[in-house]
């Protein structure tokens, strides 16, 4: 059980103990699991859409002196132009090129968490990208975290953040996905994990949303006692499973049968 404070994105991405989104893949089937995070013959991972703006908002928000050593505005061009691709090609190893409006959005979005007054003073005292590293005590199996910032409430404990873009930051919205994306996993998880790992209470986790669009507005949010319960139910079931599978070394999929299903309570028509 430990923490570790310098490992760089790529470095955590690529190592063995279980994370949260390999929890949310178990969710869907431990072949699904398999297939992604286990497989020798698995294809190299995909930038999805939106990751880069994601990396900027957080690095704005909880790194701002790094902020120009890692990214470089290049000139405002269309991408496919040779303008644009000697640009990049100019850039040393390790920076990557945006342009003037991706800055600008990432600087809006960061001026906007700051406003937050709980979450400004939050992110005055701590650190980010905080490496966590435990066993299950239920299952023996090696989980990791690494929570966006880790505030530092001396003797008490920590409080964790996590930093989500998002295009509507309103509390509504943001419940819907909180159950969608199983972010009370996130929450539970995390906050068990680096209690294990730090040897230090966790006081809360908080969720900052900020929106991708114009005014950029921010949001902070904390589940209730029963939610985080529900998420702690979740992951352990998940980790249950997975140590089942790694037991056996069976990695079942979806159902081989023929599955009967329901529509949607909201999607039936039926006779009055």
């Amino acid at each position: 059980m430990s923490l570790n404070f310098n490992l760089s994105i790529d470095e955590y991405h690529a190592m063995a103990p279980v994370s949260k989104s390999q929890l949310d893949a178990l969710e869907l089937s431990p072949f699904i699991f398999y297939a992604r995070h286990r497989d020798p013959k698995r294809p190299a991972p995909v930038a999805k859409t939106g990751q880069l703006e994601g990396s900027l908002a957080h690095c704005a928000i909880l790194e701002p002196s790094e902020f120009g050593e890692r990214y470089a505005i290049g000139p405002t061009v269309n991408r496919n132009t040779n303008i644009w691709k000697e640009f990049v090609k100019s850039l040393p190893a390790g920076i990557t090129a945006i342009q003037e409006d991706q800055c600008e959005v990432a600087m809006r979005q960061a001026e906007s968490v700051r406003a937050l007054p709980e979450i400004g003073e939050a992110l005055t005292s701590g650190k980010p990208e905080v490496s966590a590293f435990w066993t299950g005590p239920e299952t023996g199996v090696s989980c990791r975290c690494r929570p966006d910032w880790v505030n530092d409430c001396g003797e008490a404990g920590d409080i964790l953040l996590d930093v989500k873009t998002y295009s509507i930051a309103s509390p509504n919205e943001f419940r819907r996905q909180v159950a969608r994306k199983r972010y009370d996993v996130q929450a539970a998880f995390y906050s068990d994990g680096y209690a294990a790992a730090s040897g230090r209470p966790v006081l809360g986790f908080v969720f900052v949303a900020v929106e991708t669009e114009w005014p950029y507005a921010a949001n902070a949010f904390m589940l209730d006692e029963e939610s985080l319960e529900s998420g702690r139910q979740k992951y352990l079931k998940n980790l249950r499973t997975y140590a089942e599978c790694e037991r056996t070394s069976t990695w079942p999929g979806y159902s081989t049968g023929i599955d009967i299903i329901r529509l949607p309570q909201w999607a039936l028509i039926t006779e009055e």
